[in-house]
């Protein structure tokens, strides 16, 4: 949902990728953010407030959340600090928030066009119920050979398709709300299960979880932490609640003697293929070139099914304008057609 409400994901993504480039030529981050300030007058208040935060001794992820950066962002911030590839991670996750921004901007091109047209078809059903169709029942009615088939046809087109359209789309709002009503009252990672059952939506989040999780876990093991010390290092107060939980949960599984590839089996956020991965950085003593090489293998996979759905959406949302259109066309000439044949 917040990739369809967020509008700045260009701006975001745009001052970490500069920001990473400022610190990677000798810049501390608070001469990096106060030159950015300078430089992007109309982000200056958030600067300002970033800035703020980070002098009252809070970390630099901390300083993002409150400035409303994405929260997957600063997770990937907060753990940077703590494995060292900072520099790194803030240009990723640039990097990251700019094709999202890209493709954001996909999604509206592709839907701009056919909601201009399907907001016109609905105008037209609507002018056309409140001016045409008494004119066809006054002139069925002034025809005693009438045929009755054809106003019950104009009819349900004119008068009832529009209704059962407006009436599906109240559904469709009502099951949203209740549905973003429910997953408030639970915690991070009953959360991310109930999104995981969403049909077709669950293939990007599993994707989503398993990246953030597997570049982590890659990074923590590559700055020299055994997995007991990044299970750990997640279950720190200071943790994202998600990574929190995660860490329970497998903390309890190792305390019954279960191996952490084991412990992860539990966790259907994930995908399986990520268990795999695991164990074969296991064997080969590669854990965290593997899981690195995975979160890189997500990133392309998630960019391929966005495309491929891009593909997909729009001929869908014409053919349903289409078939709008077609019924338009039916409401008026069916029932001239059939007036010429009673006469």
């Amino acid at each position: 949902m917040d990739f369809f409400l967020r509008n700045n994901w260009r701006t975001d993504g745009e001052f970490l990728v500069r920001l990473a480039d400022l610190l990677s030529k000798g810049f501390t981050m608070e001469e990096a953010i106060s030159f950015l300030s300078i430089t992007t007058p109309k982000d200056a208040d958030r600067n300002a407030k970033i800035l703020h935060v980070l002098q009252t001794g809070s970390p630099f992820s901390e300083a993002l959340l409150q400035a409303k950066f994405p929260s997957f962002v600063c997770t990937q911030l907060h753990y940077a600090s703590r494995h060292g590839f900072f520099n790194e991670t803030v240009q990723e996750t640039g990097n990251h928030l700019t094709r999202k921004a890209e493709q954001q901007k996909a999604l509206r091109k592709i839907f701009q066009y056919p909601l201009i047209l399907f907001m016109t078809v609905i105008v037209v059903f609507f002018l056309l119920r409140i001016f045409l169709l008494p004119k066809f029942d006054t002139l069925f009615n002034q025809l005693s050979h009438g045929d009755s088939q054809t106003t019950n046809f104009t009819y349900f087109i004119l008068e009832k398709l529009p209704l059962i359209f407006l009436g599906f789309l109240g559904l469709v709002f009502v099951l949203c709300t209740f549905f973003l009503t429910k997953q408030r009252n639970k915690n991070s990672y009953e959360r991310a299960h109930l999104y995981c059952q969403i049909p077709i939506v669950k293939r990007f989040i599993r994707l989503h979880y398993s990246q953030l999780f597997a570049r982590e876990c890659g990074y923590l093991l590559k700055s020299g932490l055994s997995i007991n010390d990044m299970v750990k290092v997640f279950a720190l107060p200071d943790s994202p609640p998600l990574f929190q939980y995660i860490s329970k949960l497998i903390g309890k599984a190792f305390s019954e003697g279960k191996a952490f590839t084991n412990a992860l089996t539990q966790f259907t956020i994930f995908e399986s293929e990520m268990i795999y991965i695991i164990k074969y950085g296991e064997k080969n003593g590669q854990l965290a070139e593997e899981l690195l090489f995975y979160y890189t293998l997500c990133h392309q996979k998630s960019e391929e099914k966005i495309e491929k759905i891009f593909s997909f959406i729009q001929p869908v949302v014409f053919m349903v304008i289409g078939v709008l259109i077609v019924s338009i066309y039916l409401s008026i000439l069916f029932p001239m057609f059939s007036m010429v044949n009673s006469i």
